[in-house]
């Protein structure tokens, strides 16, 4: 169990040190912008058609001339589980890493049947508190999502809330819940 827990705490900061140590302007205002660089960027993901929430949500007109842009820039899509694998080798790649947080329902509704189309790899990473609550997924959504060889779902916490002021035994505690209870409704470890 602490080595599920380890694992899962390695993942979730090797994607934010991604995210904030690998900034790059993909969608600058043309789209005649050339992307020159090689290596792996992560882009993160909230809402999908919420206007109410502007700074965590993107239009789904937007979301898709973004993905067409890193298609036409032929900037690989991965896989969750081939990041590392990614970061050491083929570095005169350009790639690009999807993630999706909190496993909000305007996912599920607008982004997802999109994707699903394309079979873009992603990783939803899910709060399993808020799961099946208003505008949230619930269970059955997620596990469809997870029976995909193209999706991972992720360990998010349980509670969401800001854990670096906590001590390491809430922490612990908050983490290990989520396990249990992704273990419980997907038969599987979370990452």
């Amino acid at each position: 169990m602490q080595f599920i827990i380890k694992k899962s705490l390695i993942l979730f900061l090797l994607f934010i040190s991604i995210i904030l140590f690998h900034p790059i302007e993909v969608f600058a205002s043309s789209n005649k912008s050339k992307i020159e660089d090689y290596g792996l960027i992560s882009i993160m993901y909230h809402r999908f058609n919420e206007s109410k929430y502007p700074s965590t949500n993107i239009q789904m007109d937007i979301f898709k001339k973004q993905i067409g842009i890193i298609e036409k820039e032929k900037i690989i899509f991965i896989h969750p589980l081939k990041m590392k694998e990614n970061l050491i080798s083929n570095k005169k790649q350009r790639k690009v890493l999807l993630t999706i947080d909190d496993g909000l329902l305007s996912f599920y509704e607008n982004a997802w049947p999109f994707l699903k189309s394309k079979k873009i790899p992603f990783i939803l990473f899910v709060n399993t508190r808020d799961v099946g609550k208003f505008n949230y997924m619930n269970w059955s959504q997620i596990k469809e999502l997870s029976e995909e060889n193209f999706v991972e779902i992720g360990n998010h916490s349980h509670s969401h809330e800001y854990l670096v002021d906590e001590h390491s035994s809430v922490i612990k505690k908050d983490i290990t819940k989520s396990i249990k209870i992704f273990q419980e409704n997907l038969n599987k470890n979370s990452k």
